[in-house]
């Protein structure tokens, strides 16, 4: 009994290991390329915590399973049927979820539920074949793949053997201009802000007031193209203005446009630096604080979710994260908001107090704002105003446009309680548009919003023609050096001057 206790309990270490492996997956097995787009290196607490948590796991499951086995003792073939099976199930749930998990992100071509069939066939087959001897054959499979508990722990040991904080830190940012006579200009990208939800065919019960006002006093463009339909390229090419052919990240901190540096690579922060400007940057997606902090006078930034998010940074922080994930699947939780979810309201406040404090900065000539919304996961209630313990669900892309309106009504009340509102160039514009917009109204349009409001306008135009937003970065250095002033300015500039830049022409600073 002694050795068989043992074999369970090796057993449900295995089994606990197997409810965390696609955290395990994340935190020892992420590229060069996937560190690129990490916030933080995982410290070193949270691999102790993941230990920590396998062995708490670990032996509740061992508890459970010597249940599961004096049922079958003292009920036989009934006992097992009734007793055990719905025990084992409760035990199997957390690493199957954790398994289902890293295969659809390993394997993101393959059909969710194709994976999710097979994980349940292959257990319920042996058990209808095995029957009573399902645990000696459970068991022979879980203690073979313990082996994996050791294999973790050094390559755990390897990751965190070296200290890479620094190579995630933030880069020195460039000093302040003192004084500048260059106009003001604010640049919000809302990824994923769809031209015909938010304007042609947005529901009556989805208030976009913001949006609306702003309007009517912009040129207002009704045929604007993104440079692509995915955010990388897209945004790395509206700011160098170049249609970029290829994006390839190697490090946290380095990563290549077109084959060279992105640190070296004229952009617009670059651009507007040169001219004697200072640049602040609120970002989400890119690294920007490490990429381009030579030419920043400002910057935060924040990382796109990952299963490194539903941790935290110290070890009570991870004990508690990593046992809540055992509940969610991304950002689904039976406990309500799962931690994915509880670390995008964090972070969208976060991002929203520092775009409050750079907008009404008088100091900074460009302030360039990359927002999550109404970019998925949809969070926001629109109609109670409020960030409710649960996933809403694909359509609610049209609650998270509400935010983006939010945001912008904000924005625009800081400035104008400043007095910076009438002196401020705005451009509103997106990277991309809606790509699950099928999901929501069975439609789909590739254009994306383009609202540029010049320093004094106060009347709204239309502008009918073809717009490539690429030509974002070049409009904005033209409005910069003063050469535009109107919107008749800006229509002339885009028939005459507007044409959507060589991918291969400009030199390397």
């Amino acid at each position: 009994m002694k050795g068989l206790a043992r074999t369970d309990l090796l057993a449900a270490l295995s089994l606990a290991n197997l409810s965390f492996i696609e955290m395990w997956d994340g935190m020892i097995n992420y590229t060069p390329a996937q560190a690129f787009y990490l916030e933080h290196a995982p410290p070193r607490a949270e691999y102790v915590a993941a230990f920590v948590n396998v062995i708490l796991v670990g032996f509740v499951f061992f508890l459970l399973i010597r249940f599961a086995r004096w049922i079958v003792a003292r009920f036989g073939t009934a006992g097992f049927i009734l007793g055990s099976l719905p025990v084992l199930a409760l035990v199997a749930a957390a690493p199957g979820k954790s398994i289902v998990r890293l295969l659809a992100n390993r394997l993101p071509d393959l059909n969710l539920w194709i994976i999710v069939g097979a994980l349940l066939f292959l257990p319920l087959a042996t058990a209808l074949i095995a029957r009573r001897r399902f645990f000696g054959v459970a068991s022979a499979v879980l203690v073979t793949i313990s082996p994996l508990i050791l294999i973790e722990a050094i390559l755990s040991i390897s990751r965190c053997w070296t200290d890479h904080s620094a190579d995630y830190a933030d880069g020195p940012l460039a000093p302040r201009v003192p004084q500048t006579t260059r106009p003001r200009i604010v640049w919000i990208i809302f990824d994923e802000l769809d031209y015909r939800l938010s304007f042609l065919d947005r529901p009556s019960t989805v208030p976009m007031q913001s949006f609306d006002n702003l309007r009517k006093e912009s040129l207002f463009a009704e045929n604007a193209l993104s440079p692509a339909l995915d955010t990388i390229p897209s945004v790395p090419s509206l700011i160098t203005g170049r249609q970029l052919a290829s994006f390839h990240a190697t490090g946290p901190s380095t990563v290549l446009f077109d084959d060279i540096p992105a640190s070296v690579y004229p952009t617009v922060f670059s651009s507007v630096r040169a001219m004697g400007a200072n640049v602040a940057v609120v970002g989400w997606f890119l690294p920007y604080c490490r990429v381009f902090s030579r030419d920043l006078a400002a910057c935060s930034a924040h990382d796109l979710e990952n299963q490194l998010s539903e941790t935290g940074r110290t070890f009570l922080e991870s004990v508690s994260l990593q046992l809540q994930s055992l509940f969610a699947y991304r950002n689904r939780s039976i406990l309500g908001e799962s931690p994915r979810s509880k670390h995008r309201v964090e972070m969208l406040g976060a991002m929203h107090a520092d775009a409050m404090r750079d907008v009404v900065d008088p100091s900074l000539n460009l302030v360039y704002l990359h927002l999550p919304v109404p970019h998925a996961p949809y969070l926001y209630d629109r109609f109670s105003y409020q960030f409710p313990k649960r996933y809403l669900g694909v359509g609610s892309y049209l609650d998270n446009l509400a935010l983006a309106d939010n945001y912008l009504g904000d924005f625009r009340e800081a400035m104008t309680n400043a007095g910076l509102w009438d002196k401020t160039t705005v451009l509103v514009s997106s990277d991309h548009p809606n790509r699950t917009s099928l999901a929501v109204d069975g439609k789909e349009d590739p254009r994306v919003p383009f609202l540029l409001k010049l320093a004094g306008q106060t009347a709204g135009v239309s502008y009918e023609p073809v717009l490539q937003t690429i030509l974002t970065k070049p409009l904005l250095e033209a409005i910069l050096e003063q050469k535009i002033k109107t919107a008749d300015d800006v229509i002339k500039w885009l028939t005459t001057v507007g044409q959507v830049p060589d991918p291969a022409s400009g030199a390397v600073r």
